[in-house]
C-alpha cells in the first residue's frame, strides 16, 4: 500500500480516486471517495487543464501496456 496515498478524515482508510462527469454538465472530474463509505468523504477535481492532463496520461499509459 502506498503510504502517501489520502486517507479518509472519518475511518482513515485510502481513498478511491476515479474519473467522473458532471450530472448536468457533462464536464470530466476527478474524483476522491472512502472505500468503505462514501458518505464519510467524497470530493471532486474540476480545474479542466488538470483534468485533461491526467486523462492524457492515462490514456498514454493504457497504450504503453500490451
Amino acid at each position: 500500500m502506498n503510504d502517501e496515498a489520502p486517507k479518509c478524515l472519518i475511518c482513515t482508510s485510502p481513498l478511491v480516486v476515479g474519473l467522473a462527469t458532471g450530472r448536468k454538465s457533462g464536464k470530466p472530474s476527478v474524483t476522491f471517495r472512502c472505500p468503505v463509505d462514501g458518505r464519510h468523504f467524497r470530493a471532486f477535481i474540476t480545474h479542466r487543464p488538470y483534468v485533461e492532463r491526467l486523462v492524457k496520461s492515462l490514456e498514454a499509459n493504457q497504450e504503453s501496456k500490451p
